[in-house]
C-alpha cells in the first residue's frame, strides 16, 4: 500500500514537471491560426503550445511563434508552415518547412534552418526572411551570414544580402532585394523580431479541435517535396477509414511510391510469388 502511494506521488511530480517545461507558444495571433496536429484540424490562438510537426496557417493576418528570446518564428498572412524541430531549451536547432507564404526567423546562439519546396536555408545563428511559392523563391539576410541551397548549388550570403530563383534560368542569383520582394514582403518583417509580452496562460491554452482533417486541408501537403512528406503516411494513415480521404488520395498519389504499397499492397500467390 505504501508502494502505490509513493508511486503515485511520483507520478504527479513527474506530471507536474513536465507541465512545467518551456515550450513553444504560439504568442500572437491576430485572427485565429488553424492548427493541424496529428490528423486533425484546430483553431489555435494566443497561448496554445506549439509541438513538433504541428502545421500553422495563417490567413489575412499573421502569427508569431515563441521558444524563449534566443527563437522566435513570425508568419505572414497566407502562410503555410510545418514546425519541425523550436524546442524551448537554448540548444536545439529551429528547424522548419515551408510550404507556402512567409517566414521570419531569429534564432540567437542556436542554428535555424529553412526549407521550402525549391531552397534549404541555413543560419547559424541571426535572423532571415524566407518566402515560398507564388512564383518567389527567395531569402534575405538579415543577420548573420547565411547559407542558401537548391539542387546541389549552394550560395554563402552575407548580411543583407538576397538569393532568389532566376525566373528565366531557375537558377539560384544572389543580388540586393528587389522591389518586387520588398513591397510583398509583411510591413511588420521591417522590424526585429522581439518577444510578445505578457502572453495570458502561455502554453496553457488549448486548441479547438474543428475536425478530423479532410483531404483538401492537406492535400498540397501530400504532395509536397518536403522532408516531413516522408512522415506523412503514417501520419495521415488513419484517415484511410474515411471513403473520401482515401478516394481522393487515391486519385491524386495512389500510384506514387509513397502512398502505392499502402493503398495497394501486393498480394502474394499460394506459393509464395508475386
Amino acid at each position: 500500500m505504501r508502494f502505490r502511494f509513493l508511486f503515485a506521488c511520483l507520478m504527479l511530480v513527474a506530471t507536474a514537471l513536465r507541465a512545467a517545461e518551456p515550450r513553444a507558444v504560439l504568442t500572437l495571433a491576430e485572427q485565429p491560426v488553424r492548427l493541424i496536429r496529428g490528423a486533425a484540424v484546430y483553431k489555435a490562438g494566443s497561448g496554445v503550445a506549439v509541438q513538433k510537426d504541428d502545421i500553422l496557417e495563417t490567413e489575412a493576418a499573421g502569427a508569431q511563434v515563441e521558444a524563449g528570446a534566443d527563437a522566435i518564428v513570425a508568419l505572414g498572412p497566407q502562410s503555410r508552415v510545418l514546425v519541425a524541430s523550436m524546442a524551448a531549451d537554448g540548444d536545439s536547432p529551429v528547424e522548419l518547412e515551408l510550404l507556402q507564404g512567409w517566414a521570419k526567423v531569429y534564432a540567437k546562439g542556436r542554428r535555424a534552418v529553412v526549407v521550402t519546396p525549391a531552397l534549404q536555408v541555413t543560419v547559424p545563428t541571426g535572423s532571415t526572411i524566407v518566402h515560398a511559392g507564388g512564383g518567389l523563391e527567395a531569402v534575405f539576410a538579415e543577420e548573420g551570414e547565411q547559407q542558401v541551397s537548391r539542387a546541389g548549388t549552394v550560395l554563402k550570403l552575407a548580411v543583407e544580402q538576397y538569393a532568389g530563383i532566376d525566373a528565366d534560368k531557375r537558377q539560384l542569383v544572389t543580388s540586393r532585394p528587389p522591389r518586387a520582394f520588398v513591397s510583398a514582403m509583411p510591413l511588420a518583417f521591417r522590424d526585429h523580431l522581439a518577444r510578445v509580452p505578457g502572453v495570458k496562460n502561455a502554453g496553457k491554452v488549448a486548441p479547438v479541435k474543428e475536425r478530423d482533417a479532410a483531404y483538401a486541408d492537406v492535400d498540397d501537403w501530400l504532395a509536397s517535396t518536403l522532408p516531413a512528406r516522408r512522415r506523412f503516411v503514417a501520419r495521415f494513415k488513419p484517415r484511410l477509414l474515411d471513403p473520401d480521404f482515401r478516394k481522393q488520395l487515391d486519385r491524386a498519389l495512389g500510384q506514387g511510391p509513397d502512398w502505392k504499397p499502402v493503398l495497394h499492397p501486393a498480394r502474394r500467390s499460394d506459393n509464395g510469388l508475386f
